[in-house]
């Protein structure tokens, strides 16, 4: 008889009505892979952006986040292709390594693991990631290559770990790609977000100057995190930025204030990017490109050195990542919703119930 467990499925693209609780076969794992009970795992932008489907738009971008506009065409993930239905979400994954399949070393059985999401291959194009073209977390169970599963040693709950392999990976790379060091003074949009406050803590490990923009009334929260300075996307911005001598620029939202930022940074300034939740079409004068010698770098796909680093920082106790809520895995579609609001500061987690 097949056991089953229960996973909240992802039928189509559309609203949060095509998200579905329901009960589906536990997953075996195969040659090379491993199961994993989950513990935790945390929604991503990503999340939002394939389910809406986001990437493969033209327009109306913040209506389909915001899910008041539907989408109903073919080529919607991160890499422009299209979904297979049904799918599973879900790229944090934290959790105990119970089962191995036909060639895994047993030492990693009872072990507690994080995944790194990136399932890689020869061909730099064709990477695929968990919760996108493989099934993900947002189960009870979740079946991954075992060299995509690290053993993790940390005092930090399930449910803080759960932040770190979307999140603060692609903070690390960003980082990494725009070479981040104590010699910098880096402007950090979108910084009340899961990205952007890993950001600002990985940047202060770097030993950098670091500016937060954020939304109103969440200046403070960025400064607890170690922002040096905190501004509100407001008139005021421009102002504010002309105070600083940036010389590189992490930006997460894009969108109307991409000029903006895009001026602020010096002769020789670096802009590296990895989203663009204030819509992805922007005007850029080339002039600034062209006569600062600024360099643009996207950042998406990361090596495995890059989640490796930033275990490192986690099991020398440097990181505290914050987490705004936690939902039990039953309340995805409420927690879509809240996530969607963005009117938190951190990361909202997803946790299977406990079975009596």
């Amino acid at each position: 008889m097949t056991e089953l467990m229960n996973a909240f499925v992802l039928k189509g693209y559309g609203g949060p009505e095509k998200l579905v609780y329901t009960q589906v076969p536990k997953p075996t794992p195969q040659k090379g892979e491993i199961l994993i009970k989950v513990g935790a795992c945390s929604i991503n932008n990503t999340d939002i952006s394939t389910r809406t489907g986001w990437y493969a738009a033209d327009e109306g971008f913040q209506e389909l986040l915001q899910d008041t506009k539907s989408y109903e065409e073919g080529k919607s993930t991160w890499n422009r292709m299209g979904v297979k239905f049904p799918r599973i979400q879900g790229a944090d994954i934290v959790g105990k390594a119970v089962e191995i399949g036909e060639g895994v070393t047993p030492e990693i059985l009872n072990q507690r693991v994080i995944v790194y999401p990136w399932i890689r291959t020869a061909i730099f194009a064709e990477y695929q990631y968990v919760g996108s073209e493989i099934d993900g977390g947002f189960a009870e169970y979740a079946v991954v290559p075992a060299t995509n599963a690290y053993p993790i040693n940390s005092d930090l709950p399930d449910t803080q770990l759960a932040t770190l392999p979307c999140a603060y990976s692609t903070a690390e790379n960003l980082l990494t790609n725009g070479r981040v060091s104590a010699r910098d003074t880096v402007v950090i949009t979108g910084a009340s977000g899961g990205v952007g406050s890993a950001a600002i803590q990985l940047a202060k490990i770097r030993g950098a100057v670091v500016i937060a923009i954020v939304g109103a009334n969440k200046e403070h929260l960025a400064k607890e995190l170690g922002a040096d300075y905190a501004y509100a996307r407001d008139e005021r911005l421009a102002d504010n930025l002309a105070n600083h001598q940036v010389t590189v620029s992490v930006d997460l939202v894009a969108g109307e204030y991409f000029s903006l930022v895009f001026k602020s940074l010096v002769v020789g300034g670096r802009y590296v990017t990895s989203g663009a939740i204030a819509g992805p079409l922007v005007e850029l004068d080339m002039r600034d490109l062209i006569y600062k010698d600024v360099e643009m770098k996207g950042a998406n796909r990361y090596e495995p050195a890059v989640f490796q680093n930033l275990l490192g920082y986690i099991e020398r106790g440097l990181l505290n990542p914050p987490v705004a809520k936690v939902f039990p895995l039953s309340q995805m579609q409420e927690a879509q919703k809240f996530f969607q609001s963005k009117s938190f500061f951190g990361k909202v987690v997803i946790t299977p119930e406990k079975k009596a």
